[in-house]
């Protein structure tokens, strides 16, 4: 099985900051004790209002697992009332070093 690595963005409303770090926040221990949860971390970029989860997931079964839980749901729901935008949720690949590709 191949490991699933996602960067999940996310911008708060004006004045809504404090909500979602908490929601996020909120979603950190929950999410850690599942199961095919290799990492899970949650970053506020320097400017403001821009929030960042990393991700790495044992498989894309684990991944799937994980959007089917409730603290996934309730971010889901909530989370779109204190975001500006979509939440941006990308599944990205590492990128090794011309040397070690060949």
């Amino acid at each position: 099985m191949a490991k699933v690595h996602v960067i999940a963005r996310f911008v708060a409303r004006e004045g809504r900051e404090n909500q979602l770090r908490a929601l996020l926040q909120g979603m950190l221990t929950p999410t850690r004790a599942e199961s095919g949860c290799e990492s899970y971390e949650l970053f506020e970029s320097d400017s403001r209002e821009r929030f960042y989860l990393t991700e790495t997931w044992e498989s894309q079964a684990a991944l799937d697992r994980h959007m089917a839980t409730s603290h996934f749901e309730r971010l889901k729901k909530t989370g779109e009332e204190l975001v500006k935008e979509p939440f941006e949720v990308n599944l990205v690949k590492g990128i090794l070093p011309p040397a070690a590709a060949a």
